[in-house]
This record gives structure tokens, sequence and C-alpha cells, in this order.
């Protein structure tokens, strides 16, 4: 395996964040309106999923952006925010109380809910998932805010740890940084997401435009003329990175939802199609 690109990785804090399993919440009223005008009910967002997890479709489950393994959230606002900037995916994270307590995860993707809730996403193993519930404590040891790539302060890292940086090993070019992604698509692409802030946010692939098919949790993916350096928007040239924490969505504008993790201008980031481009594999998920 070739060696990732120099970072800054002996300056990161390593630090110690707290999230409670959640529990599924819906409204008085359950339903949503799909894209061709009929009623869904958006279950898959919060608590435990035991069938969904990493390396497995993004698309035709039947919900709504479902959230693969376990939903963490501070019941504290402020708290939960740090929580959600600070988690990074590929970050350690351990079961702290209850039936599971000391079982081993890995983060694998946030999910913003616009004007609802903020998860982090942590995988477990199948035994872990069968002990733990909602109201379970989990710590993660939150490392990766203020990464930068080395002589390449135009790329922003968002939501990346040095585990995953390492794993997958993107590469220092004359001019740019190459990195494996299984697909390129085009901006329009984007949708619920665009226009916030890139720091904590994810965003939406939305569904009817061409290049999901066989879509899957955990790719990575690329997404070309649009920029997540501080907020997220169409920029030509640019190019954002990001992992595919979630699963599809019934709803006109949503899509399977997209965790950044690196933007920059035109020429820093260069993409390298590699089908196995995956964080399950990358991260050896069992």
């Amino acid at each position: 395996m070739s060696k990732a690109a120099p970072i800054n990785e002996s300056e990161l804090l390593v630090m110690a964040i707290v999230g409670e399993v959640t529990s599924p919440s819906m409204a008085a009223n359950p339903y949503e309106v799909d894209a061709d005008g009929r009623p869904v009910v958006p279950v898959g967002m919060g608590g435990v999923c035991y069938n969904v997890k990493v390396g497995m479709s993004a698309l035709g489950w039947a919900g709504d952006q479902v959230e693969p393994g376990v939903s963490i959230a501070n019941a504290a606002a402020p708290a939960n925010e740090a929580l959600n900037l600070f988690a990074c995916v590929g970050n350690h994270a351990t079961v702290r109380s209850g039936d599971a307590a000391g079982a081993e995860g890995v983060v694998v993707g946030k999910h913003e809910v616009f004007m609802g809730a903020k998860h982090v996403l942590v995988h477990l193993d199948d035994g872990a998932l069968e002990r733990v519930v909602p109201g379970d404590s989990v710590l993660v040891r939150a490392n990766g805010r203020g990464m930068h790539v080395a002589d390449r302060i135009e790329i922003a890292c968002h939501s990346l740890s040095p585990e995953l940086w390492r794993a997958w090993a993107p590469e220092l070019r004359d001019d740019s940084v190459a990195v494996r992604v299984t697909r390129v698509l085009p901006a329009e692409v984007m949708g619920m997401g665009s226009g916030r802030v890139s720091a904590v946010t994810s965003v939406a692939l939305q569904r009817g435009v061409d290049g999901l098919e066989g879509l899957r949790l955990g790719d990575l993916v690329a997404v070309s003329d649009w920029d997540a350096t501080y907020y997220t928007g169409y920029r030509d040239g640019a190019l954002t990175v990001g992992v595919v924490a979630s699963g599809d969505s019934p709803v006109l504008g949503n899509g399977p939802g997209m965790t950044l993790l690196l933007s920059a201008p035109r020429g820093f980031l260069e993409p390298e199609v590699d089908p196995d481009a995956n964080i399950a594999g990358l991260l050896e998920l069992g």
C-alpha cells in the first residue's frame, strides 16, 4: 500500500466526547410526501439498525435516509454541536454503559436533518449491536479536527481522522493530492445541504441524477464543481470528496447522505476511480 501524503498529525488534539444511543422520534403526523406525491413514513433515522451496515447498498431500503448501525447524540444542544463537530470518520468509539459496555466501534459518518437531528453514526459488530440499547453512553476518541495536508493549505479537511487518512493513503503529487473514490458525480447531484457551513453538515446526493447506481454505504465519492471549503455550493473547478453515510430518501431533493471529508479549488485534488474505495474495507469493519 502506498504511503499517505503527510498531515499535521502531531498537532491534532485527541479529546473525549460523549453521546448517547438515540431513540427514533416522530411528529404527531408521521407522513412525508415522496417525489411522486405519495405519503410515506420516514423510518430509519435514529436508534439502532440491525440489518443495514456500512458496505451494503445505500439504495433500495424501505425507509428515509436509514442510518446504519448505531446513531448517537448528546441531549445537551451545545454538547451535541461539539460531538458532531469534533467526531471524525475513522475515530474509535467505546460503549461505556449497559449490557454492551466495553464494546469497541468506529465512527463511520455523520448525518444532519435540516432543522432537526444531528447524529454521529457508529459501527459496532453484530454481538454488540444485539446488546446495545437507546440511552447507552458511547465515548468517542475524537481526533482529526484541525487536520491539514502538508504544503497544500488550499485543501480543507472536514470530519476526517488520521486513521482513515492512513488507510485511504491519498498521494501527494507535484501540484495536487490524488484521492481514490468510487465515482465522480456532477454538481447537480447535490440536494439538501447546499448553502450550509461545511464543518459539520452532511449533504444529500439527490435521487434522479445519473451516477448513483450501485452506490454503497461507506463509498468515497467525489463531486465536481462543488465547493465545501467553508460553506457549500457550486464553484467552477472545485472538487469535494465525502463518504456515503446514510441511505436513500423518497423525498424530492433528498437522497443518500454524504459526510464531507475534503474540498479544494481547481487543481488541488485529483480523483482516481477505484471501485474498492469504501471505508468498510479501508477500516476493516467486520
